[in-house]
């Protein structure tokens, strides 16, 4: 259901009606769930019922509220927050109010270890909405319940890594109230300078919203944020105007000191990189690499553009989790806002699924990567595998803004040659097995070549690789599991072509399980190649679009290959290599973000 197709909260008297029926249906149930294993078990259930309902009706609403309540009395917030996000996609409700609510019941009510732990281990997807929506105080409470929780459950490690986020929350809180201060006081008084220079610093420096906060920092009292927010107003018609704006918030930057310079010279970051394309070469292309270079060390994204502002028609994102009805609801959603097909194929027979604009976490705790660890140990895993293990953590949370095509095989032998003029794999005789033995770099190259095809220009398909949060996002399909169907290894043949099913080679694609958006072999075959060099996650807010470091050593490749381990095939398993680098096991996918092509 569309954003502006989200329905009205019920009124009493149909809220009403709908209660007396779902008492007539679930009533004997209600007294018989006494054990909190009975009543996630009904929570679920009725979770399920409300989804076949429909959509937007005051049952729907119903069955969603109760199945809520009663995952609460259980203490089980991860199946409460799942009634609580199916409510959020389908009726005008408070989102990050009604999350929070949620998660401080069932840390109430939490009553064994599992429990507590779950309650901490959710807590920071809400948190970070309530404080992207200033909802500073809620969200301190919520993180001191999350907290409590850790404790209470002796997960100590992470109870000191929720802990850590009240310092920051309470300060937040604090420059939160000074900007409604310094509104009250431009209500008066609009061109006011201290009051707009607060204003513009929180908006910039702690919301990261540039494009509301420069205006005001032009009208503030501080003289050289004044000069270059001037600047930067004026804007640039060139790439060496663009490079000036970034040289100008640098300067800045470099007279100041903490988070205040590393924010700055991510402003800086975000005007380089619009430079760097044209001015590659010369002497200021070598200035601009160096300072992006430095920017990279600090751990944190670059900004990027906003994406353009939802229109009351636009879907609502797919925020995971997410089950497989609500993924093609998703995109069945997009594709109509859009007007283009969920599945196209391209001038060479090249198939691609529409993946939906959505949110989910990336990568692992450190609770989970520790665990991991004793289990790779335990079982005598590759060394290659345990060292890698430590680079998915932080978890963190991501936001994909833009809907994209995705492959939904990986490249074939077939495909490949078509396009290149030759095969390089080791593993031939059946021209839809994937390609391997490709480097980055040739990867790279087939996406160019494709792209130039003049059936392609002519569609406008540009075509490139899943950056790493988007190939992520696309494999795990709104799950939050090890793998998308699910923690069990036992199951992994049935989706995947691994070390212990593959009979020492790649297979033919598309032969195994689909994923929920529709995409083969996303584990398993051959590794993926990405977009991204491959380097640190951060911790902190919702992270928009990550498009990697801007430097590296090693390309990234996710998804696992024939002769691989199970756990390499999870879906937050990170691997990467040299971009010249080939082997049998090494292959990719496309995706391209164009719609027209689509909609030809």
């Amino acid at each position: 259901m569309a954003a502006a197709e989200k329905a009205a909260v019920p009124d009493e008297a149909a809220e009403q009606a709908a209660k007396k029926m779902a008492g007539e249906i679930y009533g004997g149930r209600f007294a018989l769930a006494k054990t909190a294993v009975d009543k996630t078990a009904l929570a679920a259930e009725m979770i399920e019922a409300a989804l076949k309902v429909q959509d937007g009706s005051p049952g729907q609403f119903v069955l969603l509220r109760i199945a809520r309540d009663v995952a609460l009395g259980a203490g089980d917030a991860p199946t409460a927050l799942q009634a609580v996000q199916e409510l959020v996609q389908r009726f005008d409700v408070p989102a990050g109010t009604l999350a929070a609510e949620t998660l401080l019941g069932a840390a109430r009510n939490a009553s064994v270890t599992a429990q507590r732990r779950a309650v901490a281990e959710a807590a920071a997807g809400v948190i970070a909405r309530l404080a992207e929506a200033d909802e500073y105080e809620l969200a301190i409470r919520v993180c001191e319940a999350a907290r409590d929780a850790a404790r209470t459950a002796r997960e100590f490690k992470l109870a000191t890594e929720v802990a850590g986020q009240l310092p920051e929350l309470r300060q937040m809180h604090q420059e939160s109230q000074a900007y409604r201060a310094a509104l009250a006081v431009m209500d008066d008084n609009p061109t006011e300078p201290a009051a707009n220079l607060a204003a513009g610093r929180y908006l910039c420096f702690v919301k990261g919203n540039w494009n509301r906060g420069v205006a005001m920092l032009a009208l503030g009292s501080d003289e050289p944020l004044k000069t270059v927010a001037l600047m930067e107003l004026r804007g640039a018609a060139s790439a060496d105007e663009q490079a000036a704006i970034g040289d100008a918030w640098w300067d800045v930057a470099e007279a100041r000191h903490g988070d205040e310079r590393d924010t700055l010279r991510l402003r800086a970051g975000f005007w380089y990189r619009q430079a760097e394309p044209t001015v590659a070469g010369g002497l200021v292309g070598l200035k601009i690499k160096q300072r992006l270079e430095a920017i990279a060390k600090l751990g944190r994204e670059i900004p990027a553009a906003p994406p353009p502002p939802a229109t009351p028609r636009t879907p609502p994102l797919a925020i995971a989790p997410f089950d497989e009805k609500t993924a093609k609801q998703h995109q069945a959603a997009w594709a109509k806002h859009l007007k283009v097909p969920v599945l196209w194929a391209n001038s060479i027979g090249m198939r691609f699924a529409l993946i939906p604009p959505g949110e989910f976490d990336m990568g692992s705790t450190d609770e989970e990567v520790a665990r991991l660890l004793e289990e790779a140990k335990s079982q005598k895993a590759p060394g290659w595998y345990i060292e890698r293990l430590p680079s998915e953590a932080p978890k963190q949370r991501v936001r994909i803004t833009r809907p994209y095509y995705a492959g939904i095989f990986e490249v074939t032998q077939a495909e490949y040659e078509r396009v290149m003029g030759t095969n390089p794999s080791h593993f031939q005789g059946n021209p839809i097995r994937p390609v391997e033995r490709v480097s980055w770099d040739d990867a790279v190259g087939f996406c160019r070549r494709l792209s130039e095809a003049p059936e392609e220009k002519a569609a406008r398909a540009v075509y490139r690789l899943l950056t790493e949060a988007e190939w992520e996002y696309a494999c795990r399909a709104g799950t939050t599991t090890r793998f998308s169907f699910g923690d069990d290894a036992e199951l992994l043949g049935q989706h995947a072509w691994w070390a212990m099913n593959s009979r020492g080679s790649t297979q033919p694609v598309g032969q195994l399980r689909p994923n929920a958006f529709g995409l083969f072999d996303m584990r398993g075959n051959v590794w993926e190649w990405c977009s991204d060099w491959r380097g640190a996650y951060t911790r902190g807010k919702v992270v928009d679009d990550p498009p990697g470091p801007t430097a590296g050593s090693d390309r990234v490749y996710r998804g696992g290959c024939w002769d691989a381990p199970a756990g390499s095939c999870r879906s937050a398993f990170r691997e990467g290599r040299q971009p010249s680098g080939r082997g049998s096991y090494l292959g990719f996918r496309l995706a391209f973000s164009s719609v027209d092509a689509a909609s030809r």
